[in-house]
């Protein structure tokens, strides 16, 4: 009986210990981290007309082809909602969704096109695809000014406002295991890369971002419940959305999906890392 037990335990430590060790190294290494990312940052709009104002105008412009397809093309609406409510709820998924796609294609190809500081162990490893993840948080949490400023304007704020930091913190740990996971992939296996950009629009349209779970067909509703991706949007519209009460499943169950992410992905990465070194 001790076997199983030490085995389980063995387990256990090996799946648990690495995010652990994974949070100590980014937390000792914080300020380093932030400065990197501010760095990436301005290196991304350099040289660009609009410079920084694009950190404003790209969920501006994805939440005008959204309403465009959406109200003017398909004519969706809803009687629970005015005008300025459907703006707040496709914004509420828009905006957290970004910054999915750019946490996900970034952190795939961040160690890869950073191979030269993996080898001369400039800064560790771990912090490369963690950068991808804060540029992608920094653009969020603009984005969710807006939205704020938006919920305010429809007269739906609320102290549910305050669930807003607990959604970010749970989608920013669920972010955070998905690019650990994916970024050593994307060293050993290019192609995966090219895969992923393709599934990160595949989710965007069938993401409940403009459209309510029920109306799907009848028999096409998995589509959503096995969408990890819907059960980050609903802390979100808990918190900005009106609602008859508080949905703790909904908060429970973003919270475990992204736990389980975050430390999957960081015993991913711990197990990777020394192939990253050696790779040519």
């Amino acid at each position: 009986m001790a076997e199983p037990s030490r085995a389980r335990s063995a387990d256990r430590a090996g799946l648990v210990g690495p995010g652990l060790r994974l949070a100590r190294l980014l937390g000792r290494h914080r300020q380093v981290l932030a400065a990197t990312t501010r760095v990436e940052l301005e290196k991304r709009y350099s040289g660009s007309l609009l410079g920084r104002a694009w950190i404003v105008l790209y969920p501006v412009l994805w939440l005008a082809i959204y309403l465009f397809v959406y109200l003017v093309v398909f004519k969706v609406r809803y009687r629970s909602y005015s005008t300025l409510d459907y703006v707040v709820y496709i914004f509420s998924g828009l905006v957290p969704y970004i910054a999915v796609m750019e946490a996900v294609t970034a952190g795939v190809v961040s160690v890869k096109q950073n191979l030269h500081l993996v080898r001369n162990i400039i800064l560790p490893v771990e912090m490369i695809p963690a950068r991808a993840v804060g540029m992608a948080l920094v653009s969020e949490v603009v984005g969710l000014a807006m939205l704020l400023a938006l919920d305010l304007a429809s007269g739906s704020g609320s102290p549910r406002l305050a669930v807003l930091p607990l959604a970010l913190a749970i989608e920013a740990t669920y972010l955070l295991g998905v690019a650990m996971f994916l970024a050593p992939l994307g060293v050993l296996f290019p192609d995966v890369g090219y895969f992923t950009n393709l599934l990160v629009l595949f989710v965007l349209f069938v993401s409940p971002i403009a459209f309510k779970p029920a109306a799907l067909p009848v028999g096409y509703h998995f589509i959503v419940w096995a969408n990890p991706v819907y059960y980050l949007l609903l802390p979100f519209r808990l918190a900005t959305l009106p609602a008859t009460g508080w949905d703790w499943a909904s908060l429970l169950a973003a919270g475990a999906i992204a736990l389980v992410t975050y430390f999957v992905g960081a015993a991913f990465f711990a197990r990777a890392k020394p192939h990253l070194v050696d790779y040519d």
